[in-house]
């Protein structure tokens, strides 16, 4: 499918999607604004099927929510590339649209062992805090999760985070948030204290419902929720009533309203089997009920 024709589906999937009341719902539900992750259109965007300059308008037509993230995987060749961020920013502006976060994946470890490498990692990011600058965001994503003695690694993450943040706040306004995003950072209780560890108001999280593996995702979502500035609404695949198979987002949901959280749930659909654009608005109408169901 060559990316007219895409565009055109995803239009046509937008027109005939019932539209739900979740708008007047969220205005009047201040923990709870939706966003929409980019990688939910990664088979799309590695195609070429979908261009990075058509997310924004694809995301706002084919689902209303006007909150945009972003991952620099799907642009390593766009850092510090100022034209093109100020043409992606004038895009989301012109369509009453706001870029929040990027995700970003570094070639070196921020929690490595040795300084020289967490400071290589520190530049790394530089390009990145610059380009969700201009767009008007307000913080990037990195990893702490290297593999080895998992103290250790405690004190390292720690040491990388702070550093970094530093950088952020004072070169560029920006914050920054850890994922549970594998090794270590997959365990709630060491991501929770990596945190405590690092005590600084602009470092927090970025729980993800389906990024634990072996650690249970409830209690690993509610020991990371003190430090939550967004939460990852992962969604794979729904069964016959529309609910997520893998995560109960009652339960999920209950954990994040209750932490007392406010801020950006980020959609991120993984599926295979419907386009991007239907997996969003099933997440987002889950979602939608499950919010129906505990504001009662």
């Amino acid at each position: 499918m060559n990316r007219r024709n895409l565009l055109r589906s995803l239009s046509t999937a937008a027109v005939a999607a019932p539209f739900s009341t979740f708008t007047s719902r969220a205005e009047t539900t201040p923990w709870l604004k939706l966003a929409v992750q980019q990688y939910s259109f990664n088979r799309q965007l590695r195609s070429g099927e979908l261009a990075i300059a058509d997310y924004p308008k694809t995301v706002v037509a084919g689902t209303g929510i006007k909150a945009l993230e972003y991952f620099n995987g799907h642009m390593e060749e766009k850092g510090g590339d100022t034209a093109f961020f100020k043409n992606l920013r004038k895009q989301t502006d012109d369509l009453g649209a706001v870029n929040t976060m990027m995700l970003c994946r570094s070639k070196t470890a921020l929690d490595a062992k040795d300084p020289a490498i967490r400071a290589a990692a520190i530049e790394g990011y530089r390009p990145w805090l610059e380009a969700m600058k201009i767009l008007g965001g307000f913080c990037i994503r990195v990893d702490v999760r290297s593999p080895g003695d998992p103290e250790e690694q405690k004190k390292y993450a720690t040491e990388g985070l702070k550093a970094l943040t530093q950088v952020a706040q004072s070169d560029y306004e920006m914050e920054i948030v850890v994922e549970n995003h594998g090794n270590h950072s997959s365990n709630g209780a060491w991501l929770a204290d990596v945190m405590k560890r690092v005590d600084m108001e602009a470092c927090g999280t970025l729980p993800d419902f389906q990024n634990f593996k072996e650690y249970d995702p409830y209690q690993g979502v509610e020991e990371m929720m003190p430090w939550a500035k967004i939460v990852c609404a992962k969604s794979k695949g729904f069964d016959e009533n529309g609910n997520e198979k893998n995560v109960d987002y009652r339960r999920m949901l209950k954990i994040v309203k209750d932490s007392g959280f406010n801020g950006y749930i980020g959609i991120e659909f993984e599926g295979h089997h419907i386009s991007p654009v239907e997996g969003i608005n099933a997440t987002k109408h889950l979602i939608e009920k499950v919010l129906a169901e505990l504001e009662g």
